[in-house]
């Protein structure tokens, strides 16, 4: 009687394909890990590895600037309207959206990838200029190589948008997990014959392995991809309109870790490593049930919002909020408690000694209360993309940020190292309460029921 009593009450409170999306990414950490793990064992941390993973910095930003910035807030509200009246002429609308931006994405990283092929040489002075002689040489081959990946992602990427859309998330889910399976067979099937170029080709076959998944993901669903430019031109419009900004303020978690490093190199040596690893613990609740729970919900909040039902909105951002907040703050709560012990465990022997665990574990606790504040951030944004806007959100964004420098800098001389973890705290608290005020201007204008 208490499992039937159960199931509605997590049903109520757990967007469905939340625990899903939490166990599958969970599972791709996983298998990253366990990439990492072979990688050091097959080739240590030696010259080979080292132009195997600078080749990837330039592939990763071209995907990364141009698709994944800008696809995930516009793509789904402006296709799940376009389909909100459920006619032929609704659906063959937001199948030719879908096709016209696959296609898109495609064409512009294509041409952008044969460029940076041309010009591969060049890259070096900006990415490896360290590297000299065969280093330098294998690195260009390898970037070649690797440019194959971000037009395989690019496709991947937006049809793993349909799938979200259709709430298809075991197939959008295991993607990642495919794609470091692909790089792991590379590596070790290749590798005795072609070196470095067996993870290269491995990380390629994961890239199509990825994209395969997602591709027979959408069997059996509603909505026919292809290839062709044939959607309306308001709607591609809309889709640009929403685009830009998010394009803006995409880069402020990789300038966060840039300010970061910058203050912690001026600290006491080994601050930075300090810093990274504290951060990576912090986002593991974060990612598992934020960012799994606000992609799952993403969906029903779009469509209540493209059929008007304002009361339906308010009470999924609700319960998904309330979810949320009470998951990740007894997250935080476990962090204070048994971090040290978890950092000791896992980190801890060899040249990483008591000191650095204790080190660690006061910036991990001071990052801890920062939580909770991240994780409701994310269902807040998602919440306003899910009302076909971005610009506000970005506003948020971008003074969080700027809250988190200013704070960082005024705690620094008094707190330390520690200043960094309080400074992004009250920055992400910022940030929220400026995306509650925008989510709040965004509702007055939902003139739906309710």
């Amino acid at each position: 009687m208490r499992t039937i009593a159960l199931r509605p009450f997590i049903a109520r409170f757990v967007p469905a394909g939340g625990i899903l999306l939490s166990v599958l990414l969970f599972g791709s950490y996983g298998m990253g890990l366990l990439r990492d793990r072979v990688f050091a064992r097959t080739f240590g941390a030696g010259a080979e590895l080292d132009a195997y993973n600078a080749a990837f910095v330039l592939p990763e930003l071209l995907l990364d600037v141009l698709v994944d910035a800008g696809l995930a807030a516009p793509f789904i509200p402006i296709f799940l309207r376009l389909r909100a009246g459920d006619d032929a002429h609704a659906v063959g609308e937001a199948d030719r959206f879908a096709r016209t931006i696959l296609s898109g994405a495609i064409a512009i990283v294509g041409v952008a990838a044969v460029l940076m092929f041309v010009f591969a040489e060049a890259t070096t002075a900006l990415i490896a200029g360290g590297f000299s002689g065969e280093q330098r040489e294998l690195y260009v081959s390898l970037f070649r190589v690797m440019l194959v990946t971000p037009i395989l992602f690019a496709a991947s990427n937006t049809i793993g948008q349909v799938l979200v859309a259709e709430r298809r998330f075991f197939w959008y889910g295991i993607a990642p997990i495919l794609y470091n399976g692909g790089t792991i067979l590379g590596t070790i099937t290749l590798s005795d014959r072609l070196g470095i170029y067996g993870p290269a080709l491995g990380t390629v076959l994961g890239a199509g392995l990825h994209l395969g998944g997602r591709l027979v993901g959408l069997r059996g669903g509603r909505t026919r991809m292809g290839l062709g430019f044939g959607a309306s031109s308001g709607s591609v419009r809309e889709f640009v309109r929403l685009m830009l900004p998010k394009m803006v303020s995409h880069p402020v978690e990789q300038l966060t870790v840039v300010f970061f490093t910058a203050v912690a190199s001026g600290l006491a040596a080994g601050s930075v490593t300090v810093v990274s690893y504290a951060r990576n613990f912090q986002s593991v609740p974060v990612s598992l049930i934020a960012a799994a729970f606000a992609l799952a919900i993403f969906p029903a909040l779009s469509t209540a919002h493209a059929t008007g039902d304002r009361r339906g909105f308010l009470r999924l951002l609700g319960t998904n909020g309330l979810s949320i907040g009470v998951i990740t703050t007894f997250a935080a709560l476990g962090i204070v408690v048994l971090g040290e012990t978890a950092i000791r465990i896992l980190l801890g022997g060899g040249a990483f000694g008591e000191d650095d665990v204790r080190r660690t574990a006061v910036v991990l606790v001071a990052f801890a209360l920062s939580v909770p504040l991240e994780s409701l951030s994310l269902l807040l944004s998602r919440a306003i993309y899910a009302t076909e806007h971005t610009l506000l959100q970005v506003l948020a964004t971008l003074a969080g940020f700027g809250a988190t420098v200013a704070a960082t800098l005024l705690l620094l001389p008094g707190a330390g190292i520690v200043a960094i973890p309080l400074g992004f705290t009250i920055g992400q608290g910022i940030k929220l309460v400026l995306l509650a005020l925008a989510l709040a201007v965004r509702l007055r204008r939902f003139s739906g029921s309710g």
